[in-house]
């Protein structure tokens, strides 16, 4: 049980905390690059600009997480619920986030180029100024979008 730990600037590189009790953790601008977290608990942890590049967190219950600017590039998501969540500025390039929640996710100005979202519920989302070009959208939901999409996204 990891709960409420302050792992601010913490080097976690190749970490293995899968199934960990992770709830209210702040890792702003902590190093997890590699680590395996699937199947934590990270509800209400912050993530403010930490580096998650090719972080495996598939299958994680995530509510109110705040992640703006954090480097998730190549993360593995699948099966993640971040409904609600605040990522705005996040870098999920080449992430694949295979039938995510992502409803009413604040993802303004991420990057989410080449990132696998086949099947995700983005119903909701704040998308705007988000780079989505060359992401796998098929049979993704777009419904009662904030800001309409724009082709120069998705092209």
């Amino acid at each position: 049980d990891l709960r409420y730990i302050n792992f601010k600037y913490a080097i976690m590189k190749n970490a293995n905390l899968a199934g960990a009790n992770l709830s209210f953790c702040n890792f702003e601008r902590a190093d997890l690059r590699r680590a395996t977290i699937d199947s934590a608990n990270l509800l209400g942890v912050k993530m403010l600009c930490a580096n998650l590049e090719g972080t495996s967190l598939r299958g994680c219950y995530f509510e109110d997480p705040a992640g703006s600017r954090a480097n998730m590039e190549g993360a593995l998501m699948k099966n993640v619920d971040l409904g609600g969540s605040h990522m705005a500025g996040v870098n999920l390039r080449v992430a694949t986030l295979k039938n995510a929640n992502l409803q009413n996710c604040d993802l303004r100005g991420a990057v989410l180029a080449g990132a696998d979202l086949e099947n995700c519920d983005l119903t909701g989302c704040d998308l705007q100024e988000a780079n989505l070009r060359g992401a796998n959208l098929k049979g993704a939901t777009f419904e009662l979008m904030l800001h309409p999409l724009h082709m120069a996204q998705t092209v």
